[in-house]
């Protein structure tokens, strides 16, 4: 994909990103299919680094939402990000004059509050195209790279993340067991040794809890690993904190397991279990089968 390419797509947004405009070129984008999604991605990702480099964080912004009479502010975080991707929305002859003289960005009124769904609709184009979904953070978003994955076994190089989310909320002695299972296992030298066999800089595991059918995929982009999981948020009913611990752990040797089928990795060392975690017993399960049973006939009704 050329630069006019991509900046004849962007001009598809009318100057601006948002949910009424995005839509547009999500269509255009899944028509030219998943080469172009993935270039296009490029190009934007590229676009947002040149704007990191770029002092804006002491600059105020204003947001053409902003009440009147508000007064502009410094933007930092995420809405700094939002502000890059407005910019890039906004055009080619703005995103050079803020690449010229970044204190432009104080001269007008800018449109992002919701122009991070630019990045949303590039990532929806690709499941248009593909059937598949997006794997690893959003288009746009910029992630620091390791310097040389074969230091990986002997550095404090990050390498394993996690990100749970769902339709309902997740409960805290799930979410709380799953982080420190990932922690002990980053930290664990083994773990690390394993790793480093798949030649790749992180591994990135993304779990969804919800209602829709149970899927898992795991592919590799740009020397990144990233393991995706469907998983029923029905799991959780009618377990206490161990139980909960129990099944973090479980759920977390199964993705590592499929992990390392999927990449040809060897035998991963055994998953690290906190202290309170209890497996159910025989009679738990019977228990649960049972109520879930009497919930399906609530909903059934008579």
């Amino acid at each position: 994909m050329t630069e006019e390419d991509f900046w004849s797509l962007i001009d598809l947004l009318g100057g601006a990103a948002n949910q009424r405009t995005t839509p547009a070129l999500k269509e255009a984008l899944a028509r030219q299919g998943e080469a172009r999604v993935e270039e296009f991605a490029d190009r934007l990702t590229e676009k947002m680094g040149r704007l990191a480099d770029v002092p804006l964080s002491g600059i105020p912004a204003q947001d053409v939402s902003d009440p009147s009479g508000a007064q502009p502010v410094p933007l930092a975080g995420d809405a700094l990000i939002n502000l890059h991707f407005a910019v890039v929305a906004a055009g080619i002859e703005q995103f050079q004059q803020i690449l010229r003289n970044p204190g432009h960005v104080a001269e007008r009124a800018w449109d992002f509050s919701e122009s991070d769904s630019l990045a949303e609709a590039v990532s929806k184009a690709y499941e248009v195209a593909t059937g598949k979904p997006w794997l690893g953070p959003l288009p746009g978003f910029l992630v620091d790279e390791p310097e040389d994955p074969t230091a990986i076994a002997k550095s404090e190089t990050p390498w394993l993340n996690l990100a749970l989310h769902g339709e309902n909320e997740i409960p805290s002695a799930y979410f709380d067991a799953a982080g420190t299972v990932v922690e002990m296992i980053h930290d664990d030298p083994q773990w690390r040794a394993w790793w480093s066999s798949a030649e790749q800089l992180s591994l990135e595991i993304d779990i969804d809890y919800t209602s829709q059918a149970e899927n898992s995929r795991v592919a590799t982009r740009k020397g990144r690993a990233w393991a995706s999981f469907r998983r029923s948020g029905s799991r959780f009913r009618g377990l206490n904190k161990s139980r909960l611990a129990y099944l973090a752990t479980t759920d977390l040797d199964a993705v590592l397991a499929l992990v390392s089928t999927s990449l040809r990795m060897p035998t991963p060392p055994q998953v690290p279990r906190p202290a309170h975690a209890t497996a159910p017993t025989r009679q738990d399960d019977t228990a649960r089968a049972r109520l879930e049973e009497l919930r399906q006939r609530h909903r059934e009704g008579p």
